[in-house]
């Protein structure tokens, strides 16, 4: 399924999208499906049920003395929830803040409450619609630990499957402080 804005407006497209959202998370196929999404340098899946909503026109807080992936917060219903930058957690040049990033909330039945930036949402894809990519060994070793899976879709695009639970286990994801030199 194609995410695309088409000439609505991005209030009814964010509506649109969380709604079918929603509906897939409902449904028994939310295990077998991705949330194929572009950051500002990479591209990344997530399993669907463990996405909640996207949050357009929401640009973090930043906060001081915290890592250049932690971009800061946002305030959600009344919680203050932390966006990270996974381009920069994974090795990448920081970016500023663009007016199309959006935030991807991530479902509160993960070990911690936290958000994603994220530039497009590409599509919601079915696990049998993706390829799994053979690396070689020594391209592994550059990917982190959270990243333990490359897949192409039909159209020859390639994703990064990012294991949430596995990064929001490491030591270094909860150390967000960055104390001035």
């Amino acid at each position: 399924m194609s995410l695309d804005t088409g000439t609505g407006t991005l209030k009814n497209f964010q509506q649109q999208l969380t709604q079918r959202l929603q509906s897939a998370q409902r449904t028994h196929q939310s295990a077998a499906c991705y949330l194929a999404c572009r950051a500002t340098k990479s591209h990344w899946l997530f399993e669907l049920a463990h996405t909640e909503q996207i949050l357009a026109g929401e640009v973090p807080t930043p906060v001081p003395f915290t890592r250049l992936w932690f971009m800061g917060l946002v305030n959600f219903r009344s919680q203050l929830i932390g966006v990270i930058d996974l381009d920069v957690l994974a090795g990448a040049e920081s970016m500023p803040w663009q007016t199309n990033d959006r935030v991807l909330l991530l479902s509160s039945a993960l070990p911690m409450r936290c958000a994603i930036r994220i530039t497009q949402t590409t599509s919601v894809i079915d696990r049998a619609h993706l390829n799994p990519v053979m690396t070689s060994p020594a391209l592994t070793s550059h990917q982190p630990s959270w990243v333990n899976q490359t897949f192409t879709d039909t159209n020859g695009q390639s994703y990064c499957y990012v294991d949430l639970v596995a990064l929001m286990a490491l030591p270094a994801f909860l150390d967000i402080a960055q104390l001035p030199a």
